[in-house]
């Protein structure tokens, strides 16, 4: 049985004629894509290597992709490797990606709303919420004071919404 499927690079766009692409990586560590072999959503696995660094990216070959051509074809390709190949974590960490579909509760045990998705547009991570009530979801920055204890067992995670962020 399969686990859920992990977002760990995106391939940006072809680099060079040699068939080099510009990639982008999610892993703490950009250099451990290397140790798997991550698959786009059609289940196709490629074989990376990064090369060198480029502005917070990466110039990377993929195993079999020779021109071009070839590389520009995998332009906007996302690549994912299932939830359990990644690393155990230490004690009080986790992965941002386990979050999702925790209810979030106010401190009186409220519920609030539920965690569908997580960003990072460059100033840090934030949580999208779905709220309980219905209506337009909105991003919460992951940081005290909005975004407190969770809990993976009972399925929640303690939040204190600005007004601010739900506009």
């Amino acid at each position: 049985m399969s686990s859920k499927k992990i977002l760990v690079a995106k391939i940006l766009t072809a680099h060079g004629v040699r068939g080099f692409v510009k990639l982008r990586t999610f892993l703490e560590e950009p250099a451990d894509i290397e140790g798997y072999t991550p698959c786009d959503q059609k289940g196709h696995g490629y074989k990376i290597t990064l090369k060198n660094p480029v502005k917070g990216d990466w110039v990377a070959s993929i195993d079999g992709i020779t021109d071009r051509n070839d590389a520009e074809k995998l332009r906007g390709f996302e690549l994912f490797i299932d939830r359990d190949q990644l690393p155990e974590t230490d004690d009080g960490e986790i992965y941002i990606e386990d979050l999702v579909g925790l209810t979030c509760i106010d401190k009186d045990g409220n519920k609030l709303g539920e965690i569908i998705d997580f960003q990072n547009f460059g100033a840090g991570d934030l949580i999208e919420i779905r709220p309980a009530t219905g209506g337009k979801t909105y991003y919460l920055p992951m940081v005290e004071p909005y975004v407190g204890e969770f809990d993976l067992e009972k399925g929640t995670i303690l939040i204190e919404p600005a007004e601010e962020f739900m506009a």
